[in-house]
């Protein structure tokens, strides 16, 4: 088996095993929006529905474009990025890295949209009482991740060109 293949299996595996498991978690363990300080004034753990779109985007649009939008976006995406990881080559492994993270979170947060038509989110990230982000999930930080490594992988590779121009 190639190893983008192995990477793509064992890698996507993991997180949205990881990801399902952690949001079944607080659904079972919290009441909706009580929250506990993981590490005071930096990191909350609590749990919300999200039925917004990328950082809250999206909570308030008319129902019917809100489910197209957020059904039909991932599920483009997640074919576009198959069919970018097809054409990778083996040797590519940080953007294999980085496109299954990626797929792996837009699948972990499909699948709580199918089944219970929002998002569990559990983590606040905080700078005092201030939070920095909506909250957050294992699929939202693995696409996270994934872009900044595909960020920096790109801006690695044209630092790498044009020092040898």
């Amino acid at each position: 088996m190639k190893r983008k293949y192995l990477i793509l299996f064992s890698l996507s595996g993991l997180i949205i095993t990881l990801d399902q498991l952690t949001k079944q978690w607080f659904e079972n363990r919290l009441t909706e929006n009580a929250g506990h300080d993981l590490i005071p004034g930096l990191l909350t753990l609590t749990h919300r529905h999200s039925v917004g779109f990328a950082f809250g985007l999206l909570q308030t649009t008319p129902e019917r474009f809100h489910t197209l939008f957020l059904l039909g976006i991932p599920a483009f995406a997640l074919v576009l990025i198959v069919l970018i990881f097809i054409k990778l080559r083996d040797n590519q492994m940080v953007t294999s890295v980085a496109l299954t993270a990626i797929l792996s979170g837009a699948v972990g947060n499909l699948i709580d949209r199918i089944q219970l038509g929002y998002v569990v989110d559990f983590l606040v990230v905080r700078l005092g009482s201030k939070e920095l982000l909506p909250a957050l999930n294992v699929a939202d930080s693995a696409i996270i991740c994934g872009v900044l490594l595909m960020l920096i992988n790109t801006v690695r590779q044209e630092i790498g060109r044009t020092s040898h121009v």
